[in-house]
């Protein structure tokens, strides 16, 4: 989601940490990605795997099969305000957490996080890549305020809007983590060089990522509207900026994706004032011919998206009314066919849904109440969870 609209930090050098080895499926001939045969029906059940999650956002499997879902973080935050409503606040209660068995255990814990306008956006994205676990940091590292300690301001200075490789202490059997690349800053900048595209001031939030064939990441930013790509050394490259929506709004995308055809597939969720119901679109990258070109179409705010295990292409909506929601943000996950047919999963039983993961028997697994709401009830800050489908 489009967060840290108004977010300002002081400038940082961009890291410049290997990304050696980093790779996804192995790219062929880029041709449209055939969607899948159709695995789940609209009556799939929806099961609670995990609850008690403080903003949950992405999935992922680990190595080992674990289930791993990242937390943004909670509300014990050092705030330049008491109202929850306008307060910018800040802390490291970001986390990464294994829901295998059902009770969250945080296995990395020490991560950015910020509070604004009701907003708690941290950790977001999460890929492993031959064994080792990256997390992408939403929002960018330029103007945090003064009046924060010097310890908090070290930390999110390193982690604010960077790629962030989870190491692991075997001394002392704790994880850290280092930053290997920075999009967050790479995207604030790309939005001072190029104002006409936008009518606010220079901002960034890097919010998804895909492993990419031969090394390195793709990424969408959801405050500058654009997929990026990070090579294995750190570097950053601004690829694509994604159009405006129909009535004027930010694209605002969301999700990335690397097809089995070697192409990048990204939603968007589209900025304030979407009303309508179709607004948000898959857009499809073709590495070879650099074009961008809408996929999938008829979308109301796609907040996760990705391949299921048999090629279905699979997207999750925060909201099937469009952003912001007139009322509750009552989401689905749709499932597109081989055929192009698309079925509704988990209608009536998703309640603000983010991320996507395929499971390997078929079935997918969202990150569901993934917002504090309503907003201000500081008891139901824990209520995320994460939910199984099919």
């Amino acid at each position: 989601m489009r967060s840290l609209k108004r977010f300002r930090m002081p400038l940082a050098a961009a890291a410049a940490a290997a990304l050696a080895g980093v790779a996804a499926a192995p790219s062929g001939q880029v041709a449209a990605a055939e969607k899948g045969s159709g695995t789940l029906s609209e009556d799939a059940p929806v099961e609670v795997v995990a609850e008690g999650l403080h903003s949950p956002r992405d999935l992922t499997w680990s190595p080992e099969g674990r289930l791993l879902v990242s937390e943004a973080g909670g509300i014990k935050q050092l705030c330049d305000s008491a109202d929850t409503m306008t307060a910018n606040c800040f802390s490291t209660s970001g986390a990464i957490t294994d829901v295998t068995d059902g009770e969250p255990e945080r296995i990395v814990e020490g991560l950015a996080s910020n509070v604004n306008n009701a907003e708690v956006v941290g950790p977001n994205a999460m890929e492993y890549v031959d064994g080792k676990l990256y997390v992408l940091e939403a929002g960018h590292s330029i103007g945090l305020p003064d009046w924060l300690p010097r310890d908090l301001t070290r930390d999110l200075k390193r982690q604010y809007g960077r790629v962030l490789q989870v190491k692991t202490d075997k001394w002392h059997k704790k994880h850290r983590v280092r930053p290997v690349a920075n999009p967050g800053l790479a995207g604030y900048r790309w939005m001072t060089e190029n104002p006409e595209l936008t009518s606010e001031d220079p901002t960034s939030n890097p919010v998804s990522m895909a492993a990419k064939p031969g090394g390195g990441f793709y990424y969408v930013d959801a405050a500058a509207n654009i997929l990026g790509e990070i090579d294995r050394w750190g570097n950053v490259e601004v690829l694509k900026w994604f159009p405006r929506a129909p009535n004027g709004a930010d694209a605002v995308p969301t999700c990335v994706d690397v097809g089995p055809d070697g192409a990048v597939y990204a939603g968007q969720l589209t900025g304030f004032g979407n009303t309508g119901q179709n607004a948000a679109n898959v857009y499809r990258y073709d590495p070879d011919t650099g074009e961008l070109e809408v996929w999938e179409s008829g979308f109301a705010t796609i907040s996760g998206c990705g391949f299921g295990a048999n090629g279905d292409f699979y997207v999750t909506q925060f909201d099937t009314t469009g952003f912001p929601s007139p009322g509750e943000p009552q989401g689905v996950v749709t499932q597109i066919a081989k055929d192009g047919t698309r079925t509704e999963l988990g209608l009536g039983e998703l309640f603000a849904p983010q991320g996507f993961l395929a499971g390997p028997d078929g079935s997918v697994y969202v990150a569901n109440n993934s917002v504090w709401y309503p907003v201000g009830t500081t008891n139901r800050w824990d209520q995320g969870e994460v939910v199984k489908i099919g």
